[in-house]
């Protein structure tokens, strides 16, 4: 019937309403361990895992071909999830993934800072709240760096969520009861029909995007690729135009159909044109 992604402050029992919606609703409840099942099945390595997972990726680890790696990964993991229907992802971007799915809705947890210190010193077995409240910081910090650096994302935007909910003025129980009522009244079948579609074209983009990147190895950096339709659009940063059309061969020859218009920016070409420019200066022209 639908998707469903929950993100959350940590402490506001986001988790445990999100177990609840999935036991309603009879769905599969996808929390942080099953995505990184998913994802180290899928061959990226275990102890790399632990330097991207929702937490602003270090110096090295933000090198832009081990950040799309980790992303593509991510990617297809959510996306295969989401391909399964009638289920609850929690976090790891989920909701900006698959923002524009006519069956997705996207739910944030929050709670008052209280309650939510309250929450993490009786589930982390804390009894200084000294310590508590810096695990509840350094948890707010990672995340926001997390969304900020794979997303370009601020988690304090409301605008890719479709409600926010305060935690903290009903009970669970209370709460998942009205948004499983809120999400069997929304989710027609017309609705759900197109949002089957919509995955398929994000998995298809996800699909030539990887083979661009990993099979073909092409150098071009931060690469995003969206189909709508017969339109297919790219993405990204790479080194020269003839990545650009290598990229366009590879395309028309393995996915053919597909009008392709390129946003992709060009390294070298900038450079040329910069160097270009600042010899016509030299020469007063």
């Amino acid at each position: 019937m639908a998707i469903v992604t929950l993100s959350r402050q940590s402490g506001s029992l986001g988790d445990e309403i999100g177990m609840l919606i999935a036991r309603r609703l009879g769905y599969t409840f996808f929390d942080r361990k099953e995505i990184e099942q998913r994802i180290i099945a899928k061959g990226f390595p275990k102890e790399r895992l632990k330097l991207y997972d929702e937490r602003k990726p270090s110096f090295l680890a933000n090198f832009a071909r081990f950040r799309d790696e980790y992303l593509h990964y991510l990617s297809q993991t959510v996306l295969e999830m989401a391909r399964e229907n009638n289920c609850v992802i929690m976090g790891r971007g989920a909701f900006l993934m698959l923002s524009d799915v006519p069956s997705h809705i996207a739910l944030r947890f929050v709670s008052t800072y209280e309650e939510r210190l309250s929450h993490i010193m009786d589930l982390l077995h804390i009894s200084d709240e000294k310590l508590a409240a810096k695990t509840l910081q350094a948890s707010d910090k990672r995340q926001d760096g997390f969304y900020k650096s794979y997303f370009k994302y601020d988690l304090h935007d409301p605008s890719r969520i479709h409600a926010i909910i305060n935690t903290a003025k009903m009970s669970p129980d209370m709460l998942a009861e009205m948004i499983v009522s809120g999400i069997e009244r929304h989710v027609t079948p017309a609705i759900e029909k197109a949002g089957e579609n919509r995955i398929e074209e994000l998995i298809l983009s996800q699909k030539i995007a990887s083979k661009l990147i990993f099979e073909q190895k092409l150098p071009i950096d931060s690469l995003w690729v969206r189909i709508d339709g017969k339109k297919m659009t790219l993405w990204g940063i790479a080194s020269s135009s003839a990545t650009v059309e290598r990229a366009i061969t590879i395309i028309n020859t393995d996915f053919p159909g597909f009008e392709i218009d390129t946003k992709i920016n060009c390294v070298q070409d900038f450079r040329s044109n910069a160097k270009r420019v600042l010899a016509d200066r030299r020469l007063g022209k």
